[in-house]
């Protein structure tokens, strides 16, 4: 099922009269439009001006992959990027109404220390609007993130039982058992391979299980990994047989993205890739490799599109 193709709405680019500097983000024209800078009420927070708690969280939604997911030196607009009563996410505190000013990762990112300092913008995060994408399109929605990111790390980093694997089921766990309504995580999303940049083989310096280059776990090391992630995660107590999988492409188009692609046709209607490489990017990052405040807003659209997907059908 080709969920990709569901997925790509229209991106207004950066132009010679749009606000990028070589050291800005690349904004969707909100300078061009005054209008849209005037603070936004989020309707789905004020419904009868209903405070929001943990009890009435029903999806929760675990989150790794790369530096992507941490999204570091993007910027942030208070008009387009304020929280949402319903949206949580779960904090070195506990769990938190989600608020990009937060640090809901390795004491760092995304919100790069900017709750302890108040001087510091904090950086975006796509986690964030998918969230926020889902309690505007579902009014009974009440998502919740789990958020660990490995920067740098190829994929034999989720090896099972792997030291970080190990740091993701404890914190699954842990967060889990701070809700009392829920014990199961909804969905998993996975954003990670640029240190895969090859389909057939890896760059990783860290890969594991493969000795000879001409052999199918070498040409085919990417994808039967990915494979292997999938079903570790879905074997465990606190997922599901089916637990739903939703990849996004790495913004560049590296080779790798043919193997998160097959997702889309593997016979798993659980799973699916979501495109990426027409999202704009960093400029501050001339490799093209981070996506923009701009293209994190529309990639939570994306993967929240493609949620939706798998599970109304």
């Amino acid at each position: 099922m080709a969920l990709c193709g569901l997925v790509i709405p229209a991106i207004i680019a950066c132009s010679a009269d749009s606000d990028c500097s070589p050291d800005a983000d690349c904004l969707i024209s909100e300078s061009q439009n005054p209008e849209s800078l005037q603070p936004q009420i989020d309707s789905s927070a004020a419904v009868g001006n209903r405070q929001y708690t943990v009890d009435d969280i029903n999806h929760v939604i675990v989150v790794t992959g790369q530096s992507n997911v941490e999204a570091p030196l993007t910027a942030f607009d208070p008009a387009l990027d304020y929280p949402d009563s319903r949206v949580f996410a779960f904090t070195d505190s506990g769990w938190k109404v989600a608020d990009l000013h937060q640090v809901w990762d390795e004491n760092a990112h995304p919100g790069n220390h900017s709750l302890t300092n108040p001087n510091q913008s904090p950086n975006n995060n796509f986690v964030f609007h998918f969230g926020k994408s889902l309690a505007n399109t579902d009014p009974d929605a009440v998502p919740a993130f789990i958020v660990l990111a490995a920067p740098g790390k190829g994929i034999a980093n989720w090896d099972f039982e792997s030291p970080f694997y190990l740091k993701m089921r404890n914190k699954i766990s842990n967060a889990l058992a701070q809700l009392p309504n829920k014990d199961t995580i909804d969905v998993m999303l996975w954003h990670q391979g640029e240190s895969d940049s090859q389909y057939e083989g890896t760059s990783d310096p860290d890969a594991t299980e493969f000795t000879d280059v001409d052999s199918y776990e070498y040409t085919n090391y990417y994808a039967l990994k990915l494979r292997n992630v999938i079903q570790n995660f879905r074997s465990e107590s606190w997922a599901q047989p089916e637990l739903p999988f939703i990849c996004g492409e790495t913004r560049v188009s590296f080779r790798v993205n043919r193997r998160l692609i097959e997702l889309n046709d593997d016979n798993d209607p659980n799973t699916a890739c979501v495109y990426t490489t027409d999202l704009p990017y960093r400029l501050s990052d001339p490799s093209g490799a981070h996506f923009s405040a701009a293209g994190l807003r529309e990639l939570g659209q994306r993967y929240m599109d493609a949620y939706l997907s798998i599970i109304n059908r």
